[in-house]
């Protein structure tokens, strides 16, 4: 993540990120979109992706505490309609979360424990199936997490997030060594 110049942040909180030397700091926002009726949440940042197959990798550094709070990466089409993965604190254990949210309706892919700060993940976007990646010795290799079909319509983009963060206790994520690849 060279810089910010492609992407656009839904529901800006300038106060709560910051970019410096290719790493995209935020601090973990409260509320999240799991789920029909669901508030909007700051800092969405967006980028738009034209292709029709591609792949995006980043890594994540975040040590989460409280019940859900997560960073992650998707594929975003609105609060409704969305395919994540997130280092997460899910059930009071740090995981990996695969979530596919369609007419919101959430459902949980895949769940794997996981406890280090910091997790490189990809999402890929192929033949109208978007597969979930797990990086393993320093990227060398990827352990596939799970995959789906890809939602209807047209996806405003890939997207970086944090959720189910508080206020009096904030947390912080930072993302760094973005890649997107067609």
């Amino acid at each position: 993540m060279k810089n910010l110049n492609n992407w656009y942040i839904q529901n800006e909180n300038p106060s709560h990120w910051s970019f410096d030397n290719g790493v995209l700091s935020m601090q973990v926002q409260e509320g999240n979109i799991f789920g029909a009726g669901s508030s909007d949440v700051d800092n969405i940042f967006i980028r738009p992706v034209s292709q029709p197959s591609y792949s995006a990798e980043i890594t994540i550094t975040l040590e989460p505490t409280l019940p859900f709070e997560q960073a992650g990466l998707g594929i975003y089409w609105d609060n409704d309609n969305y395919i994540k993965i997130s280092k997460e604190m899910f059930l009071g254990e740090p995981s990996i979360v695969f979530v596919v949210e369609q007419h919101g309706q959430p459902e949980i892919k895949q769940r794997r424990s996981f406890d280090g700060a910091t997790a490189s993940v990809k999402i890929e976007k192929s033949d109208g199936t978007i597969t979930v990646y797990l990086g393993c010795h320093q990227k060398l290799s990827w352990q596939a997490i799970g995959s789906a079909p890809t939602l209807n319509g047209q996806a405003k983009g890939l997207m970086l997030y944090t959720f189910s963060g508080n206020s009096n206790t904030p947390n912080v994520a930072k993302f760094s060594e973005f890649q997107l690849m067609s």
